[in-house]
């Protein structure tokens, strides 16, 4: 996989990029947010500068979270800060869930927890991404190069097909133990509101900031909010001040 890095003091943040995105999603993110502390951020397998070769099924987010914790153990093994935006929050959760004993703490946003109609039915309006937008598929073409078509197309179609009807990790996100923060958008259709719903009903200890918005970048919307939000989070769970 490749994997973007900035050198800084511990605990080592880790920043997993949206479902069809890429690690330049964080460009204009990093190093600064990171406060400091190291910063590795990556493309997720299929996307981006990583390998294209995977077939996308429901099974996509298992995978990640595996080759997640691969990539923490050979970063030095030690605990770490996760920071998810859409699909890579869905991914953080989940390793946070299954080794805790790698995370400490998870930072979320616009992330889903379960199937729902919505996300489906917004998707299935948008139609292939060859029909996007051209600003999006320019985008698309900058993190995937040649081939955004064919990625992006296999991750649309896995999106909206009926496979994710009875998908779900709430009850798995239960067993979190360390603290969880989500940023989400009030009117965000691509990640409705019901699923930062689930995950402070899952989590009652989770934040969650609400953002006026329908994008689902809410992060982009309110940047100063969201950088103050993620050190206090870190200074929180490292258990002091300094």
């Amino acid at each position: 996989m490749y994997v973007d890095e900035h050198p800084g003091s511990e605990v080592t943040t880790i920043w997993l990029h949206h479902g069809v995105g890429s690690t330049r999603a964080w460009e204009s993110v990093l190093p600064g947010a990171a406060a400091g502390r190291r910063s590795i951020a990556y493309d997720r397998r299929g996307f981006g500068r990583s390998n294209h070769d995977r077939a996308f099924t429901t099974a996509m987010f298992d995978e990640d979270a595996e080759d997640l914790r691969t990539l923490i153990r050979g970063a030095g093994g030690s605990p770490v800060h996760l920071i998810g935006h859409s699909d890579g929050g869905t991914v953080a959760l989940l390793l946070a869930a299954r080794a805790p004993e790698l995370v400490v703490s998870v930072a979320v946003i616009a992330a889903h927890v379960r199937g729902d109609e919505v996300t489906v039915a917004t998707l299935r309006r948008m139609g292939p991404p060859a029909q996007w937008p051209e600003p999006m598929r320019r985008s698309l073409r900058r993190a995937h190069g040649e081939d955004w078509a064919v990625v992006a197309g296999g991750w649309h179609t896995l999106w909206t097909s009926p496979e994710w009807e009875g998908w779900t990790i709430v009850d798995e996100i239960v067993a979190i133990g360390c603290p969880v923060y989500t940023m989400h958008g009030l009117h965000d259709t691509l990640a409705p509101p019901l699923h930062a719903e689930a995950i402070r009903d899952a989590i009652p200890a989770a934040r969650i900031a609400w953002v006026d918005t329908a994008t689902h970048e809410p992060h982009r919307v309110e940047p100063e909010r969201f950088a103050a939000d993620l050190e206090s989070l870190w200074r929180d769970a490292e258990g002091g001040d300094g």
